[in-house]
């Protein structure tokens, strides 16, 4: 690899076909300054691995290979695969779709500079009547208890393409973008797609679970609203810390997860015990929810859910991160 290269990419059972496309995304990376090495085929020495998964020794390789933080899996396939670890993209590839994909690793492994504080939405701004079908969070929470297929129109960006019965979202959006729809309250529109028509349409997009965009959705985009049929003065408890290395969040949200953590209250107690807006509450609430990390009343609950513990390992490290943010609770 050049000392001076940005990204090494090994190429793992591409075709013809698919090489010459990331070739012509390597070369649109360079013309944005991101100096790329791309590496000769069977050559696996690269910090990022696009694998084509549909060939035999591709689908070997994928399934031999020993996860580390120093490679990225970029996982190439034809049909829609169950993991949430690594990036993926249905082929056939889009060469804009790739380029966006690289880029955003590049990104991620770029040296981090200090960041310029992010300039939030006024909570206290008024905003549109609610309307649980043009707020993206409850849209995507809608399609996921009904199984819908989507199509998500988030003017000015790209559309979301969601098949819910196989819990992914569809995408050429890169990651910043997908950032800006669900923090900001974006025009949204849908319409219902066939499963064929999802399969069409997913052609070359990015690949997600379901769960981390509504997950992101939720935590900015609930706009004050609890999901239907919970209640703010039920108390609640969480079970089990989210992967927050995995997922959106702020510091704020790690002080509500340490009260929620530590002990049974209501949305409302949170947000008087944290002095964070009510709105802030019900949006992590929402998040965890979904996660499936959330005890509802559970001194009702049977013996067993009511004394099982926050998960210890997740949990003692969440805490000593807290509290050098000085955010736990006494």
């Amino acid at each position: 690899m050049s000392s001076q290269a940005n990204l090494s990419i090994s190429c793992v059972e591409l075709n013809t076909i698919d090489y010459s496309v990331l070739k012509v995304a390597t070369g649109l990376l360079e013309k944005m300054s991101v100096q790329v090495d791309l590496l000769a085929q069977g050559d696996t020495s690269g910090n990022v691995l696009v694998v084509d998964v549909d060939s035999e020794p591709g689908k070997q390789f994928y399934q031999q290979f020993n996860p580390s933080r120093a490679h990225t899996l970029l996982l190439l396939s034809s049909d829609a695969l169950n993991d949430n670890r690594n990036l993926i993209l249905r082929k056939p590839m889009r060469v804009q779709t790739l380029k966006d994909v690289l880029y955003d690793i590049h990104l991620d492994n770029a040296p981090k500079k200090k960041a310029e504080p992010e300039v939030k939405a006024d909570v206290n701004a008024p905003v549109k009547k609610f309307d649980p079908q043009n707020v993206l969070f409850f849209l995507l929470l809608k399609a996921m208890e009904e199984k819908q297929v989507l199509q998500i129109f988030c003017h000015p960006y790209s559309p979301l393409f969601v098949h819910a019965e196989q819990g992914i979202v569809a995408t050429s959006s890169s990651r910043d973008v997908l950032r800006k729809i669900t923090h900001s309250l974006t025009d949204i529109k849908s319409t219902k797609l066939s499963a064929s028509d999802f399969e069409v349409l997913a052609k070359g997009q990015l690949i997600m679970p379901l769960k981390n965009l509504l997950w992101s959705a939720a935590l900015y985009g609930s706009q004050g609203q609890i999901i239907p049929l919970h209640s703010l003065d039920v108390p609640v408890r969480l079970k089990a810390w989210p992967n927050l290395s995995r997922l959106d969040f702020d510091p704020e949200h790690m002080k509500i997860a340490s009260l929620m953590a530590a002990q049974a209250m209501s949305l409302k107690q949170l947000a008087e015990r944290t002095k964070l807006p009510l709105a802030t509450v019900i949006g992590f609430y929402n998040a965890v929810f979904i996660m499936g990390l959330v005890l509802i009343n559970p001194n009702k609950s049977s013996t067993q859910h009511a004394s099982t513990p926050v998960e210890p390992e997740k949990m003692g490290l969440f805490s000593k991160i807290a509290q050098r943010l000085k955010l736990a609770t006494q």
